[in-house]
């Protein structure tokens, strides 16, 4: 038998934080068509459930296009059970709105609310005849203030089968009575787990539970910022034998980059360009593909006199990637001894901005920011900030 477990979907996003208009309706676009190819992905692999461990959608008021999607895909694929748990971004509307069309839950949407529901999957035996007849009981809860303090206490798990646990919420070493959304790990140890599939962490994870089984948050499906960098995807669970195998499947259309490039001995923005090329041409582990998207965060300690422009670099590389930005994280290098007696009016303003740093006024840091900026300023470069 196999299973899909994914999470934090996110569908209807605004992702307008870094993309243009256009561009952020195209990705909307594009979650969705990443979502229809995630079902397409589990009939291709013969998998007989998709289990939601929360944020399928990301905002209360559902687009028509989602919830179409969303509904036609459990609608139109009744060989394949969908268990959907709602997460903190999830709202009643969506399962308002299947009642309202239908007239009740289609037989292949399995729903839990926030107390233990348990619903037991029949292996029929399509991957493999010898395990028709296996039974995998998938248990699940929707966690919030009023409950998560009782409810680890409040589950009881037939040992004697092969259980699938998931939760939405953000692992913690213990939690309190006034913790909501969390899920104290330890406290699930050696109670009949063989797999936690957990949502709300978008990184991928896969951890030993105990002895006995394995917790794993599967990440969401497609990056949506560049605190969500690096493979997206989901998990295949193969269950055979009452054996368990997981594997992550990097799915994601566009991957997140966040690359550091230290131009310490670049002067101008060309000499940069260069840098960050040479940079992004052999990035090791890390493949970035035109499709991609790209943060590019200059570092190191470059010149005074450095005259670099980060949005005349942008452009210049823009069309190389679907989506591309600079960050300058640079420090400055200052021989302040250099201008001791330097009567220009640059001269006398590093002086000046030293003068506040060493009276405590301002730190190394703010100081050498405000002198670059200032000598770009006097050099008639301010458009290059």
């Amino acid at each position: 038998m196999k299973i899909i477990h994914t999470a934090d979907i996110h569908l209807d996003s605004k992702l307008s934080r870094h993309l243009s208009a256009d561009q952020a309706r195209d990705r909307r676009n594009e979650l969705i068509s990443t979502y229809n190819s995630m079902v397409q992905y589990a009939l291709n692999e013969r998998a007989q459930a998709i289990l939601i461990a929360g944020d399928l959608f990301d905002v209360t008021r559902i687009s028509a296009t989602a919830r179409n999607a969303v509904m036609a895909s459990i609608t139109d694929n009744p060989e394949m059970t969908f268990y959907y748990l709602r997460g903190n971004h999830d709202a009643d509307s969506f399962i308002q709105d299947v009642v309202k069309k239908f007239g009740f839950i289609p037989e292949n949407l399995k729903l839990f609310g926030d107390y233990w529901t348990s619903f037991t999957l029949v292996d029929d035996g399509r991957l493999n005849s010898e395990d028709a007849g296996q039974e995998v009981v998938i248990t699940g809860a929707e966690i919030n203030a009023d409950n998560n303090s009782h409810l680890v206490n409040s589950l009881a798990l037939d040992q004697s089968k092969f259980n699938i646990l998931t939760l939405h919420g953000q692992e913690t070493v213990s939690s309190s009575k006034k913790d909501a959304e969390v899920i104290p790990i330890k406290d699930y140890r050696n109670r009949g787990i063989d797999y936690m599939a957990l949502g709300h962490v978008h990184a991928p994870k896969i951890e030993k539970l105990d002895a006995r089984g394995i917790y794993s948050y599967s990440g969401c499906l497609e990056g949506r910022g560049f605190d969500e960098c690096g493979p997206r995807g989901f998990n295949v669970l193969t269950i055979s034998g009452g054996k368990l195998d997981v594997e992550f499947i990097p799915f994601a259309k566009r991957v997140m980059h966040e690359i550091f490039v230290d131009v310490s001995d670049c002067t101008t923005s060309d000499e940069m360009i260069k840098s960050i090329k040479t940079k992004l041409a052999g990035t090791g582990d890390t493949e970035v593909l035109p499709e991609d998207m790209v943060r590019i965060v200059l570092s190191g300690e470059v010149s005074l006199d450095a005259e670099f422009d980060t949005l005349y670099i942008e452009k210049m590389l823009d069309n190389d990637y679907y989506y591309l930005t600079v960050k300058d994280k640079t420090s400055v290098s200052i021989d302040y001894n250099s201008f001791a007696y330097d009567k220009t009016m640059k001269g006398e303003f590093v002086r000046l901005v030293k003068a506040e740093q060493e009276a405590g006024n301002l730190s190394e840091e703010d100081a050498a920011a405000i002198i670059r900026t200032g000598v770009l300023l006097l050099a008639g470069e301010g458009a290059a900030l």
